[in-house]
């Protein structure tokens, strides 16, 4: 089973109706989201029918002229309800019948300009607040995130990326894992005259990165159309990707760090300085490597752990006062800290988000950018 995302840049021509319905056969759609239909409303049933004549059909009809948005799905797999709808965008609930877990899906059209995304951006917070349930993001935004997202044309400017990074950055969306080309738009003009663009994106609250943050979303060839076509493989297994050594800057601060590399460095392992070097480090790789699962396993249950005793300890100190309790809680209270900063250090690490200060309390959001970071490098390939 895959979802589709796709801007067709009109659905009124027979031959784009059954190049859509060929896909969608080919690769195994079972929910799609397409954008730019440009059909009327009176034909817009019709024109739904020739894609799949016993799909669901959803739109934004009543926000927008000539409903910039459709949801289509296979009825006997998912029900979907609506719950909100802009010209920008459709946000729907889809609940998926033999597992009976339950998503929501915003689908994005963004219009061309700053000034006129700006409300999009604002919805987006507005739906944000309260949202507790895996949320997919996704679409043609017709915006760009970072300065490389324009290919030839005009360099992007800070004011184009500016509101875009603003809202994913004070939601904690993270991008969903992907594979593909890098640019999803072209202009399909020759020589000098082409431009091409990153437009559309996937997105994931933190309940998505957690529950589905394996799942892999293929910007496949445009064929026949401007846009990439986005296919989300729903049942990608998650890869078992071989985990490269890191070094943690936190082990360094251990009481142990220091006697660990001097028992190794006092060795000689070869009389090729450089090839001594090398093996010394890769002698202290395992050693570090125990130290890992000997100390800073199970930091978060240590945490956990540490939060529970100091309840109790609060709890004994209101009804007998003591100094023995006043000197558990004073060290339950240290290694409460101690783990807590050693579980930021490592999250924030792994994350690499520099740009959030030490100390916030962001650990879902490092968890979630940990679990992108982890999948992406091994898919993505860069476009040519």
């Amino acid at each position: 089973m895959n979802w589709l995302f796709w801007n067709v840049r009109g659905a009124n021509k027979k031959y784009k109706q059954k190049e859509l319905r060929k896909y969608i056969k080919t690769k195994y759609i079972t929910l799609a989201g397409i954008t730019e239909t440009k059909v009327k409303e009176h034909k817009a049933t019709t024109v739904a029918a020739n894609v799949d004549p016993n799909w669901g059909f959803l739109n934004n009809y009543r926000s927008a002229i000539n409903g910039r948005i459709w949801l289509l799905w296979d009825s006997r797999l998912y029900t979907v309800a609506k719950l909100k709808e802009e010209a920008q965008l459709l946000h729907c609930q889809v609940n998926t019948i033999a597992s009976n877990k339950t998503c929501v899906i915003t689908v994005i059209y963004g219009y061309n300009t700053c000034e006129e995304r700006k409300s999009m951006w604002d919805t987006l917070k507005i739906l944000a607040q309260g949202m507790n349930i895996p949320w997919l993001i996704v679409g043609d935004f017709n915006a760009m995130l970072y300065p490389q997202d324009r290919l030839y044309g005009n360099p992007v400017q800070y004011g184009e990326i500016k509101d875009f990074n603003d809202c994913i950055h004070e939601l904690l969306l993270n991008e969903v894992r992907w594979t593909g080309d890098y640019y999803t738009w072209t202009n399909k003009q020759q020589s000098k005259e082409r431009i091409c663009s990153r437009l559309d994106r996937a997105f994931g609250n933190h309940e998505w990165m957690m529950e589905c943050g394996h799942i892999v979303m293929e910007y496949d060839v445009p064929l026949i159309l401007d846009h990439n076509s986005m296919v989300l493989a729903l049942q990608t297994n998650q890869s078992d990707i071989k985990v490269p050594f890191r070094f943690f800057n936190t082990w360094a601060d251990h009481e142990k760090f220091q006697d660990i590399v001097k028992q190794v460095w006092q060795q000689k392992f070869s009389n090729w300085k450089m090839k001594d070097i090398w093996m010394k480090l890769k002698a202290l790789k395992s050693l570090f490597k125990h130290l890992n699962n000997e100390e800073f396993r199970n930091i978060t249950q240590r945490i956990d752990k540490a939060r529970n005793e100091l309840v109790i300890i609060h709890k004994q100190l209101t009804s007998k006062w003591s100094d023995d309790l006043i000197e558990q809680e004073r060290t339950t209270m240290q290694n409460l800290k101690k783990w807590s900063m050693i579980e930021d250090n490592i999250m924030k690490q792994k994350s690499r988000a520099k740009w959030i200060k030490l100390g916030d309390s962001n650990t879902k959001y490092f968890s979630a950018v940990v679990k992108e970071r982890v999948g992406e490098k091994p898919l993505r390939r860069s476009h040519h």
